[in-house]
């Protein structure tokens, strides 16, 4: 290993790091390590540096033949906090090694940029994961990065467009030669839609819409107007919420009438006033008041989004460049938009990646450093979404000789999955935690809650005593892959719970708990090459129930991100009502 790309997504919300190479890749988002919902209020790096290093560390690499690292920012650095950080990181008279270095974001200050000079002389040890064939990649493969202390690195440093990163991340994860790239969301530097046409390594700007027309904005108003928190990134509870209300013309239409799709453009024509004046529809007494009318705001104001999103997608594929659409930025993650997309706009294929947000643009500055500006080849292959850092066994063993658990290590993978379907088919709820943490907001077998979706209260059973969340937030059935077409209509392959399709009608009574009140499931498709051990056991849970089906939900509780540490995946066994929960090879009760 010589040379290193380092992805910063530096944003305000979502920060996160990507380390390419020619060994793999690694990708975190900090909300992981500092357990705070987004990073929010963080100060990123800084909260990060050392519980990162830990889990790096565990998968025993070092980097010793690192000579050369570009680090990549999706906002650019401003000059005079360059001077600041080239000064703090390029001491005089430095004799041991200290990079001097370049790196950060808006937000950040000169003592994050120290600690980013840490990793790459040798005191931060990381390693990447494949990411499918993309790059290479074995069973057990580790990649080693380290520094000689009298040899300084080589450091260059460069920001990459919002949108392009983007872009670079949704082009770069699926099998595509060429495709049209699409990206959604709130504002890039001055955009919240563009539209790229990619070939040969290549970016072609088609079309832009600027940021006062920001469908990714107005979805984070409506939001707030349901009563919920767009800086937590709450828009999920609008989409949850809406399969609760019913379509209401009046509120749809105030939407729709201010909107224009343009060819490839949105244009929103909603006034300085709209807010009161859709206050003024909302008011109690002229329909219902509190969370009824919530969602039917959710609903009305859903439908319009999709159907607006459709209707320009529909003239993305009439330019003709591709019947294959990579798609990216935050709207990506609406799925029930995204089912309906795949359905009537006339693609062939269409792959969101994992983490299409601004935690994603870490990984797609690396991607388009490598590949667009390098020319580095690719073998076009779905990524894998597990990414991230893996569980310390060490300290789960450490924890649970004081914890009053009691557990039993299996070291049979099928003796191990055997005995967790059985007690998912016995009603029990079940955390299962294994190999490394996926990449991005959704857990896909690897940071999961698992039960039986046959039972027709296991929703509200997780919601109220395991998530701790609202009634109504639905879950989710990942199912293998090859019976799909039994359960789904118009099934495609969905490997990161992007899209809502519609359940067959007479699957809908074998798995309640994982059907929207709409008739549809925002699916993940489970295959042996993505995650064996999660095929196996929903296998082994199909061989005893006759359903290929599983209820996946994150292993969290409301208002915190996904489990990290061993310590965390505790925490949240002892104080939910988790049956057990499976950490590696370590099966875990609670003692009556």
């Amino acid at each position: 290993m010589k040379d290193l790309v380092v992805g910063l997504a530096n944003s305000v919300h979502d920060g996160a790091i990507a380390f390419c190479s020619d060994d793999g890749v690694f990708a975190e988002a900090f909300e992981r390590h500092v357990q705070v919902k987004r990073a929010l209020g963080c100060a990123g790096l800084f909260s990060s540096w050392r519980p990162l290093r830990a889990a790096l560390r565990r998968v025993g690499v070092d980097t010793t033949a690192l000579q050369r690292a570009s680090v990549r920012t999706t906002w650019q650095l401003g000059e005079d906090d360059f001077d600041i950080l080239r000064r703090t990181l390029s001491p005089a008279g430095s004799d041991d090694g200290y990079i001097s270095m370049i790196a950060g974001g808006a937000a950040w200050d000169s003592t994050t940029a120290i600690q980013l000079g840490w990793i790459l002389r040798g005191e931060f040890p990381h390693v990447h994961p494949p990411l499918g064939d993309v790059l290479p990649s074995g069973p057990g493969a580790t990649l080693r990065f380290a520094v000689p202390r009298t040899a300084p690195v080589e450091i260059d440093r460069a920001a990459v467009p919002h949108h392009l990163a983007h872009a670079a991340h949704a082009v770069y994860t699926p099998p595509f030669e060429r495709c049209v790239a699409l990206v959604i969301d709130g504002a890039g530097e001055r955009s919240s839609i563009d539209v790229f046409s990619f070939a040969d390594d290549t970016f072609l700007p088609v079309s832009s819409t600027s940021a006062e027309h920001s469908l990714g904005h107005l979805y984070s108003t409506v939001t707030q107007l349901c009563g919920f928190q767009y800086w937590e990134g709450e828009e999920w509870k609008v989409m949850g919420m809406a399969a609760h209300g019913h379509r209401v013309p009046e509120l749809y239409r105030f939407f729709h009438d201010r909107t224009q799709v343009d060819g490839l453009q949105v244009k929103l024509a909603l006034g300085l006033s709209w807010i009161d004046e859709l206050r003024a529809l909302l008011r109690p007494g002229r329909r219902e008041a509190g969370v009824l009318q919530a969602a039917n705001l959710a609903r009305s104001f859903q439908d319009y989004f999709a159907d607006t999103l459709v209707a320009l997608v529909k003239n993305v594929h009439a330019l003709g460049i591709s019947d294959d659409l990579a798609y990216g930025g935050g709207c990506a993650l609406n799925s029930a938009a995204n089912g309906r997309m795949v359905r009537v706009t006339g693609f062939r294929r269409r792959h969101v990646p994992s983490a299409p947000a601004d935690d994603g643009n870490a990984l797609g500055a690396a991607l388009y450093e490598r590949h667009a500006v390098r020319r580095i080849p690719r073998t076009p292959a779905i990524a894998s979404p597990y990414l991230g850092s893996t569980i310390d066994l060490d300290e789960l063993e450490r924890a649970l000789s004081f914890a009053t658990f009691d557990a039993v290590r299996i070291d049979d993978e099928q003796e191990l999955c055997d005995r967790t379907a059985a007690a998912l088919a016995q009603g029990e709820i079940i955390g299962w935690i294994q190999g490394r943490a996926e990449f991005g907001p959704r857990a896909l077998g690897n940071r999961s809650i698992l039960a039986d979706p046959r039972r027709e209260d296991m929703r509200d059973v997780i919601n109220r005593r395991v998530k701790f969340r609202e009634q109504y937030r639905p879950l989710a059935p990942a199912i293998l892959h090859e019976h799909g077409e039994r359960f789904f209509h118009g099934y495609e392959e969905s490997p990161y719970m992007e899209r809502a399709l519609p359940f067959r009608d007479e699957v809908k009574a074998l798995v309640p708990t994982v059907v929207h009140l709409d008739g549809t499931g925002r699916l993940q498709s489970v295959t042996r090459e993505r995650n064996p051990l999660f095929h196996a056991l929903i296998s082994a849970f199909e061989r005893q129930t006759g359903i290929p089906v599983l209820v996946n939900t994150s292993y969290n509780v409301m208002g915190k991100p996904i489990s990290h540490s061993a310590a965390d995946v505790l925490t949240v066994f002892a104080t939910t009502g988790l049956h057990a929960v499976v950490v590696g090879p370590w099966w875990i009760r609670k003692r009556a």
